[in-house]
């Protein structure tokens, strides 16, 4: 009896908040055409320069390679790309062929730096082909944003695409925050599915 009352403790708590340690991989998007996922990576290699430093320097460089492979074989190049940016994604969003938005925690590490910038990424899946830009709702504590050039904040419509979220948290420990995404007024989908609550580990200036 303790043990059955112990594995469904263990339950609720998987199904609540998602911490910092991340989700399990994430489901790679099908029936995606390399050339369209292409520019859709070198925008977000130009968008990484104006962070650098703050993103990991063998993925810098392994992305380009792969973009380079992918003329030769572009279907595992696809695979690869995911493979290799979705590691970094915190929240992976959904847009069904009806514009409705749902996210999920992704697998990247929720933890921050005090008082600056971090950047993470989010997946996008696109059934929709939604060309709007991506909004993040404010958290508190928490600053952020779905950061781009100027001329680059709406999505590209894709079927696949990755794009930054900028962070920055005020307040030091273990804190939640609820990231809420949408793409319009309208668009969240039925039962709160546009919200991912996320337990974040922000560490103190001094680590």
């Amino acid at each position: 009896m303790r043990k059955s009352i112990a594995s469904i403790c263990a339950c609720l708590l998987l199904a609540g908040v998602s911490g910092g340690t991340g989700a399990d991989a994430l489901p790679l998007v099908q029936d995606v055409e390399f050339r369209d996922v292409h520019p859709c990576c070198e925008r977000l290699l130009q968008t990484l320069k104006d962070f650098k430093g703050q993103w990991p320097e063998e993925l810098a460089k392994a992305l380009p390679s792969t973009l380079s492979d992918g003329q030769k074989n572009p279907e595992a190049a696809v695979k690869e790309i995911q493979k290799l940016l979705d590691a970094h994604c915190l929240v992976q969003v959904s847009i069904n062929p009806e514009s409705r938005v749902k996210a999920a925690r992704g697998p990247a590490r929720a933890e921050l730096p005090l008082d600056r910038d971090a950047v993470l990424l989010v997946k996008i899946h696109n059934e929709a082909g939604v060309t709007h830009p991506l909004k993040v709702g404010e958290a508190g504590w928490l600053e952020l944003e779905v950061y781009a050039k100027p001329k680059q904040k709406a999505l590209s419509g894709q079927r696949l695409e990755y794009v930054l979220l900028r962070l920055r948290a005020r307040e030091a420990g273990k804190r939640e925050a609820t990231l809420k995404f949408d793409v319009g007024q309208g668009t969240q989908d039925l039962g709160f599915r546009a919200e991912v609550p996320i337990l974040f580990t922000v560490l103190p200036k001094n680590r």
